[in-house]
């Protein structure tokens, strides 16, 4: 009876596999990975790294399973962890690092599969990205991530998976789609606690900065933004809704004030919920007037910019016009051997334009009298062809008439279908013949 042959326990088989590789002093070592988790591993988004490794080995070849030697590690990786020297060192090294390094300096393999899914879920991460980070200038609501797509496609940005900055990816997309769409980052809600001393301080910096007007900081219009803090009477804090790109200016600031501090209260600021009517109505209304203000702005610049070319255009050909200097200018000997010099070079072109002209009509005597050789010749073939035409038809009339004669005899003629051989040429012989004893 057979027995079935069984994996043996000590054997484990790789599967979904990426094998990663490095070659160095002559040797090639390779460390094996789970699919998908090495570009992760690169660009921080996976920290663990055993969740990386299929198993924590140096190989020289992960196909067939064999282990790379601890004698080949010391002497390529030898008294270093992070690979850059090597030599004659034959210290234990610690393998560990050496997966470290081959993890992050060796050449993966990537198939068209991998590479196509790689690029969906980075381009699905940048679109969903910018509809938390973005959203309309007049409605301050965001995008859905096909409306991102769609306008990601239009303008053409070109995804890297293999970059490690992905939020550098993320604002180059943002920027490059406010060519083909009206999007604006979200704004942040923030919070800036200081001390009630420092209040004149904060409100200049404010104003500096730009993030409020000087009628925003006066007593009477800024009780929506600065109020008492809850925990201390000598303390104030300014509720303040800025774009992104002020938190380090408002952190700096919070940083240079003593016992002040930042806070924020909303990362992304968005409307949310249904609207009305005399919302949309409003919305449309500013949208309107936005996209009448962007025309006008663009109609000036085009403007602007012809005109600057206009003005460049002048002032170079008043520049090629100018006189020439005093010492510059030629003597009058000069400038008459030059008069001479370009009567002779207007006599020459006009010799020439003689010739010219005989030249042409030389050649247009020829061409007349071959195109009236080609004419005759064509109307020699015409006629020829005229001739062989009718003679045709005359033979095809004449053959008709004797087919016709020849089957109108055979209709009249009659044969004995007993004596064969025997025809007549009417009723007449043909009844005789009946009557004959030759036919009996």
């Amino acid at each position: 009876m057979s027995r079935a042959i069984n994996t043996p326990i000590n054997q484990v088989k790789l599967t979904n596999v990426a094998i990663v590789r490095m070659t160095k002093g002559g040797k090639r070592f390779e460390i094996a990975c789970y699919r998908n988790k090495v570009v992760n591993y690169r660009q921080g988004v996976e920290t663990d790294i055993s969740e990386v490794l299929q198993t924590e080995r140096v190989f020289t070849n992960v196909s067939k399973g064999e282990f790379a030697k601890r004698a080949d590690l010391n002497k390529v990786f030898g008294g270093t962890n992070d690979g850059d020297g090597g030599g004659d060192n034959t210290n234990n090294v610690d393998e560990a690092a050496i997966i470290e390094l081959i993890l992050q300096k060796g050449d993966l393999q990537v198939s068209d599969l991998e590479r196509t899914q790689q690029y969906e879920s980075m381009a699905r991460d940048i679109a969903t990205w910018i509809s938390e980070h973005g959203v309309h200038p007049v409605t301050q609501r965001p995008y859905t991530i096909p409306q991102i797509r769609k306008a990601m496609k239009q303008c053409e940005y070109n995804i890297h998976p293999s970059k490690a900055h992905m939020k550098k990816q993320y604002l180059d997309c943002f920027r490059k789609m406010q060519s083909v769409m009206t999007i604006v980052r979200a704004k942040m809600q923030l919070q800036l606690v200081y001390p009630e001393s420092q209040d004149a301080v904060v409100k200049a910096s404010l104003e500096e900065h730009g993030i409020l007007s000087s009628s925003q900081t006066n007593t009477t219009a800024s009780d929506d933004v600065f109020a008492r803090d809850d925990d201390g009477d000598d303390m104030l804090k300014a509720t303040l809704t800025v774009d992104p790109s002020l938190y380090r200016v408002l952190e700096d600031l919070s940083k240079s004030i003593p016992n002040g501090r930042l806070e924020i209260l909303k990362q992304v600021v968005m409307r949310e919920g249904d609207s009305n009517l005399e919302e949309e109505m409003r919305e449309n209304a500013q949208q309107q007037l936005l996209d009448a203000t962007i025309s006008s702005n663009t109609a000036t610049t085009a403007a602007a910019e012809k005109k600057s070319v206009a003005i460049d255009q002048a002032t170079q050909q008043l520049a090629e016009t100018t006189l020439q200097p005093a010492d510059e200018q030629p003597s009058d000997a000069e400038q008459q051997q030059h008069d001479d010099d370009d009567d002779d070079d207007a006599y020459m072109a006009s010799a020439g334009s003689r010739k010219n002209q005989k030249k042409a009509q030389k050649k247009s005597k020829k061409a007349k009298r071959r195109e009236k050789e080609e004419a005759e010749e064509r109307q020699v073939r015409i006629d020829a062809e005229e001739k062989r035409v009718h003679e045709r038809a005359s033979h095809m009339a004449t053959t008709t008439t004797t087919t016709t004669t020849s089957s109108d005899a055979t209709s009249t003629a009659k044969a004995c279908n007993t004596c064969r051989g025997e025809a007549f040429a009417n009723m007449t012989e043909y009844r005789a013949h009946f009557r004959s004893d030759w036919h009996r």
